[in-house]
């Protein structure tokens, strides 16, 4: 979600906008740089909306026009100490002219950016009140499709090996959701998406709420399907030069969400990985010599 000062506003009147308006909306909300940088005809084509919807939207938020509320973002642009949106097209050029391992560089220097963007307080509050959540209920279920999975299974698997009773709502065999049907209020669900966004974590996650499961949501908007509602809403970047989406940023904040959940539980998380080890060992589950010596993974 964008820090911008405007963005409770634009969330507190965002369910009662008209269709239009909601993508203008949602455009200020996920690309607070190119509204303080683009102009108001360019950013409405790129939305693909009227730019008299873009000055409507504006003055609903209390502005005379676009360019005062263009302002805020500008402002906010020239304050903020870190920016890494503007070394995005410069990417592929230097990719050109200076060769794959320079623009690897770049790329990565970009994943480090979004991974301090997770050090706001917003999102570190948001991963220690997922964290309480995981602590407070009884089982968590974990669901994320496509390139989300991977955080879905980190997730149920860290979990698991500190003693939490985690369920994976996998897709096998095309029966993934039946798992959902002994959810309830006891019960939490983790999920994860982002746009293009999977129909079946949205549906579970709507499915969990009605049964009165408390939703923790690791997505890429405000204003995402899984995000309005969620008891705990963890927004994460996602944007790479290439025609990649990076998914890092979800992970890291799974393992958080795991390492804050075994620091709660103390000596409870020590005993369930020494019981974990002890079953792996027992299985011979990890290539062993005389000098191999590691922790679990």
């Amino acid at each position: 979600m964008s820090d911008v000062p405007i963005a409770d506003r634009i969330l507190a009147i965002f369910d009662d906008l008209p269709a239009q308006h909601r993508l203008a909306a949602r455009w200020l909300l996920d690309h607070p740089d190119d509204v303080a940088l683009l102009s108001m005809r360019e950013q409405a084509k790129r939305i693909g909306v009227p730019p008299a919807t873009m000055t409507r939207l504006a003055q609903r938020l209390g502005y005379d026009g676009f360019d005062g509320l263009k302002e805020i973002y500008v402002a906010f642009l020239r304050g903020r100490p870190d920016h890494f949106a503007d070394r995005a097209e410069k990417l592929l050029r230097r990719r050109t002219l200076d060769g794959d391992a320079a623009f690897t560089s770049d790329l990565l220097s970009g994943l480090a950016g979004h991974l301090q963007l997770l050090s706001s307080p917003d999102t570190l509050s948001a991963i220690a009140k997922a964290a309480d959540i995981v602590v407070q209920r009884d089982r968590l279920f974990c669901i994320g499709a496509r390139s989300c999975y991977s955080g879905a299974h980190l997730g149920a698997y860290l979990l698991s090996l500190i003693g939490e009773h985690t369920v994976l709502v996998d897709g096998a065999g095309a029966i993934g959701l039946d798992t959902l049907r002994a959810i309830g209020p006891g019960d939490a669900l983790l999920a994860l998406t982002i746009a293009p966004y999977t129909r079946v974590t949205v549906e579970a996650v709507a499915f969990a709420r009605e049964r009165g499961a408390s939703i923790i949501a690791i997505t890429d908007s405000a204003v995402s399907p899984i995000a309005r509602h969620a008891t705990a809403t963890i927004i994460v970047p996602t944007a790479t030069p290439s025609f990649l989406q990076t998914v890092a940023p979800a992970l890291i904040v799974v393992e958080s969400i795991a390492a804050l959940v075994a620091a709660r539980r103390g000596k409870k998380a020590v005993s369930a990985i020494a019981e974990a080890e002890a079953h792996l060992e027992r299985f011979g589950s990890y290539y062993t010599d005389s000098t191999s010596k590691g922790r679990i993974s």
